[in-house]
């Protein structure tokens, strides 16, 4: 491929990156979930930047030839970069898939260790040459160890695209579904690069493939926030009353509804004021997700107004009994930690009648919450 056309694939990814980067450090706040997304588009922008300057440097030749040193440095700061993206999109998967790998130490450290070996080959080329090098006429020559390399960041961020596919089948949001599944994709923009490289073909493909999916991933990362509840990042009322027109007409087995008060939430804003009310919202919201994190068909989470909460769960009585328990149980645990005051709530449970519309299950769910309200009171 020629090197101009070459060079100037990548200096419109890197335009249309760092455009993508701008807009997300813009935003006021961010999800963990955001947060690894900005990182994935630093990693990147940095990845396009160094390839399209060894391209200058060492295929137009603006400088003198000779100078090697300058397009090894260009060379391996290209891959790794490229392994601290694919690292940032695997911390950006498991976000999505609220894992919480990275909150345990031991996992952490094998993500950490995985990573270490990632970024040790290329820097040890510098050593060796076994990844790659240069002829005499200054022309860039793979090795095996490029295919090694390739093929380990492939397989990494492979089995996050499998734990990704694997939960979108039980997924009930279809929004989050197809997120899911796009998410899943990257992958196969590392394997395309790895056969090309075989073939000997010396094409972008590996970056307008990246570039895409990027372009995807910001996209849908920008439509689930519309979704979203800022506050509590949970799926807020629009969103709540779109999957509940689809839910009741798509769904197997039985159809339950949770209706979620906070107890007295109206004493935490007056004697707290409301911006410490704002912080008791989130905590329910995190034992939520929480309680429903286990289980295989994820219940849909959203916030219904102020200080209520619905979840929408296909199961059992005996699932959704047994998930109301573990809302109460993961509370009583916050409960214990916190030295002000202790946030409790309310269920209602309702199941799905046949005809019901989403009005009436909601009001099924309210009129049992008030019931077990009115016969705590007395």
């Amino acid at each position: 491929m020629d090197a101009v056309l070459y060079a100037e694939i990548y200096f419109i990814c890197i335009l249309v990156a760092a455009l993508l980067l701008y807009w997300m450090i813009r935003r006021e706040a961010m999800s963990t979930e955001e947060l690894w997304l900005k990182r994935v588009l630093i990693s990147f922008t940095l990845n396009f930047f160094s390839n399209f300057l060894f391209t200058i440097f060492n295929r137009i030749h603006v400088i003198p030839a000779a100078v090697e040193v300058l397009s090894y440095a260009l060379k391996t700061l290209y891959f790794l970069t490229l392994s601290v993206g694919v690292f940032c999109w695997c911390g950006y998967a498991e976000a999505t898939l609220r894992s919480g790998v990275f909150d345990g130490r031991r996992s952490r450290l094998l993500l950490y260790a995985a990573l270490g070996a990632a970024l040790a080959i290329p820097l040890a080329n510098l050593f060796t040459h076994h990844m790659f090098d240069f002829s005499q006429a200054h022309a860039y020559r793979r090795h095996g160890m490029f295919q090694a390399e390739m093929w380990l960041l492939f397989l990494g961020s492979a089995v996050c695209s499998c734990r990704l596919l694997r939960q979108a089948g039980f997924e009930a949001d279809p929004i989050q579904r197809g997120h899911l599944r796009l998410t899943a994709s990257f992958p196969l923009c590392l394997l395309a690069a790895i056969i090309l490289s075989y073939a000997g073909e010396a094409v972008p493909v590996i970056c307008v493939c990246i570039m895409v999916e990027l372009l995807c991933l910001y996209m849908g990362t920008t439509a689930r926030q519309i979704s979203m509840d800022k506050l509590t990042q949970v799926n807020n009322r629009q969103n709540l009353i779109g999957f509940m027109n689809y839910k009741l007409k798509n769904h197997s087995g039985e159809l339950y509804l949770l209706m979620i008060d906070l107890d007295y939430f109206k004493t935490i804003n007056d004697t707290y004021g409301h911006l410490e009310g704002d912080r008791a919202l989130t905590q329910p919201s995190g034992v939520l997700k929480r309680a429903c994190g286990p289980y295989t068909r994820r219940p849909y989470i959203a916030r219904y107004g102020g200080d209520e909460f619905i979840i929408v769960m296909e199961g059992t009585q005996a699932e959704a009994e047994a998930l109301c328990e573990s809302i109460r149980a993961l509370l009583a645990e916050c409960n214990a930690r916190s030295d002000t005051y202790e946030i409790c709530v309310s269920i209602g449970c309702a199941r799905w009648q046949e005809g019901m519309d989403q009005k009436e299950l909601i009001a099924a769910a309210d009129e049992e919450l008030y019931r077990i309200k009115r016969a705590r009171e007395k």
